[in-house]
């Protein structure tokens, strides 16, 4: 007897995306599971072709449970409702609109995201989220059946190689990092700000510190918001210490996180913020402000700060530095929030979840 199959669709794909990311993870638990399972996008760029299959090939005919991943609004809602198999959503967040510009295709399309969770509630039938913000979210849409499910915390990929960006050859002291897309949900700014008032009060307290800088690593999602980025870097006086360093590699990324000397964030929205967990992995102390579903995320794995004044936070990642034990105590805790996320034990909910669906593998003849 053949194995039920459960594929996933996302309406775009992307190398190194979160969203993408978790669809691989997925797809991986699924076939360690015994399943049948395929990634179905209209979007998919080279470096995913093979791993990502065209959605015009995708036949619902043999398709047990769809898993489609929400993340923002798209112009594919059609083909997607016209799928007669069975079908569950898991949520990823939608950023707010407000955070965009007006008038931008990010806010239209984060709006019309907003507006399709509402509108297809009754298309499935169940909805997962990857945090509990994300489920509340879900709830509130009027979704009557929800359950949370981090399905983005792959392991294995941590644990690949590394290689060292070419950015960083010759490159000499400590430095401070961040990842995430450069939009206005992110807040770079903030970040670009305490790292100016870490320098200040570093040398008002006579500290002898090595050279230093702040890394921000992402692609750019809004041009105006990173233009604005490099102008405050300039105001500041901050050139050659601030670096705008664009998107890397997976192996490029695993480098900082084992190079760096502290990870910042100051995102004011995150659905998840799978860059916590990356830096509890490379045993890097994280700092950041409790927005949003970070402190859910970071559970006790870091330091995490209720003020958005950027001397505050500061004044955080100088105590990580100068408070003897803080920095020892704040990456054992790091580690020990990873274990929430272990491999096996998303494997396990993840078939507990199918089983109530009605979806066990081994009703097919395929043992779990």
């Amino acid at each position: 007897m053949t194995s039920l199959r459960i594929d996933q669709f996302a309406a775009t794909v992307a190398a190194g995306d979160g969203v993408t990311n978790g669809l691989l993870f997925t797809r991986s638990l699924l076939r360690s599971l015994g399943y049948q399972s395929d990634i179905y996008s209209f979007s998919i760029p080279a470096a995913l072709k093979g791993e990502v299959l065209k959605a015009r090939g995708f036949q619902d005919s043999t398709c047990d449970l769809l898993l489609y991943h929400h993340s923002m609004g798209h112009d594919h809602g059609p083909w997607l409702l016209d799928q007669q198999c069975r079908k569950a959503m898991v949520y990823h967040n939608i950023t707010p609109p407000a955070f965009f510009p007006k008038d931008s295709d990010l806010r239209r399309y984060a709006q019309l995201g907003l507006e399709q969770l509402r509108d297809w509630r009754d298309q499935f039938i169940h909805a997962l989220a990857d945090s509990p913000l994300n489920q509340s979210e879900l709830v509130e849409a009027g979704y009557p059946h929800t359950q949370t499910l981090p399905l983005l915390v792959d392991s294995l990929r941590l644990e690949g190689p590394t290689t060292m960006p070419g950015f960083m050859a010759r490159q000499t002291g400590h430095f401070y990092l961040a990842v995430g897309r450069l939009a206005e949900n992110k807040r770079q700014f903030l970040l670009i700000e305490a790292f100016y008032h870490l320098l200040q009060l570093q040398k008002d307290q006579g500290q002898q510190t090595p050279q230093q800088r702040l890394i921000l690593v992402g692609g750019t999602t809004s041009e105006h918001y990173a233009q604005g980025l490099e102008q405050y870097i300039f105001d500041l006086g901050l050139q050659g210490q601030v670096l705008l360093a664009g998107k890397c590699s997976e192996p490029e990324l695993r480098w900082l996180y084992r190079h760096a000397r502290q990870y910042w964030c100051a995102s004011a929205h995150e659905g998840f913020c799978m860059p916590l967990l990356e830096a509890n992995h490379a045993s890097l102390p994280v700092v950041t402000q409790a927005r949003s579903n970070i402190p859910d995320t970071l559970g006790e794995g870091g330091l995490l700060i209720d003020s958005d004044d950027p001397v505050v936070f500061a004044a955080a990642c100088n105590l990580l530095e100068t408070e003897p034990g803080l920095r020892d105590k704040t990456i054992a805790a790091g580690l020990r929030n990873l274990q929430r996320y272990e491999r096996e034990n998303l494997k396990q909910q993840l078939q507990q979840w199918l089983d109530q669906l009605g979806l066990s593998s081994s009703s097919d003849g395929v043992k779990t």
